[in-house]
């Protein structure tokens, strides 16, 4: 059950039937408010809103701490909330698929490849990464950088970059994205917003390293220092130095890669869990 129309429905049913009700929580819809209206009023009001719909449930699955906690603190019942357990197919997203020759398609000649994959809109904060991403251009050191997606943000970010090595790849999936991952070097997922990020665990998966935002709940799906590294929210200095230490450092990205594949590989859920998972949200 979510927010909108239909969750409404939902929960009116649920009430009038007086069946148990379970909601997951993935978006982080006030959050958003904020970042694409910069209105407190209009944050807090959805806040209010969010909240009062999910005490309405008996249970709410959230996918990390981070936003477990937050849904507390503004007043969520604590004793309803239960973690959803993350999940990835380790068999779509596999090193196994890296191919050298991939890039030669798409004109890309230089050795690191920094990754994005997501929707390409102003909350996912890629103004940041674009900023961090021009600054080790200009430094002098060799790179690329694939966004693949859409979104509202695409054009204005086409036109911030312009002249840097970035390629847009547009909207992929299945094989194709997997072969994408696993033919990049370092995944970058700068957004502050996300509750979860299953592209965090794809990229692990695939077996290439990953930075992600102290804030949001992207930090816990992986290890620091071990699988990728933690960053300060809209610090494009770390950013982009933690970017260069990969340039400088290529075998840091395999090592790294190896050990994210490991990590993600030991952490995957029993089907049975993902069969009480599934029929619960």
């Amino acid at each position: 059950s979510t927010p909108g129309t239909m969750g409404l429905l939902g929960l009116a049913v649920a009430k009038l039937l007086d069946i148990p009700i379970t909601a997951t929580y993935h978006t982080d819809i006030p959050q958003y408010v904020g970042s694409l209206t910069n209105d407190l009023f209009l944050e807090n009001t959805a806040w209010s809103f969010i909240i009062w719909f999910y005490n309405q449930m008996d249970e709410v699955m959230v996918p990390s701490k981070s936003t477990h906690d937050q849904l507390v603190e503004r007043g969520l019942a604590p004793e309803k909330v239960r973690p959803l357990p993350r999940w990835v197919d380790v068999e779509t997203f596999t090193p196994a698929r890296r191919n050298p020759e991939l890039w030669c398609s798409f004109g890309i000649n230089c050795e690191i490849k920094f990754l994005y994959v997501g929707r390409v809109s102003k909350e996912k904060n890629l103004a940041l990464l674009a900023d961090a991403f021009m600054d080790v251009i200009d430094a002098g050191f060799e790179s690329g950088l694939v966004i693949v997606g859409d979104g509202p943000f695409r054009d204005e970010l086409g036109k911030k970059l312009s002249g840097y090595p970035v390629l847009f790849t547009g909207f992929r999936q299945g094989e194709e994205l997997a072969e994408i991952y696993a033919s990049s070097d370092v995944f970058v997922f700068p957004s502050t917003t996300d509750t979860f990020g299953n592209v965090v665990l794809e990229a692990q998966a695939s077996g290439i390293p990953v930075i992600v935002s102290r804030e949001g709940g992207p930090k816990e799906l992986m290890v620091p220092g071990e699988t990728g590294f933690v960053v300060s929210a809209n610090d494009r200095t770390e950013l982009a130095r933690t970017m260069t230490n990969f340039i400088m450092n290529p075998q840091l990205c395999r090592s790294m890669g190896d050990q994210a594949r490991r990590f993600i590989v030991s952490k995957a859920p029993r089907p049975e869990e993902l069969y009480s998972t599934i029929l619960k949200a």
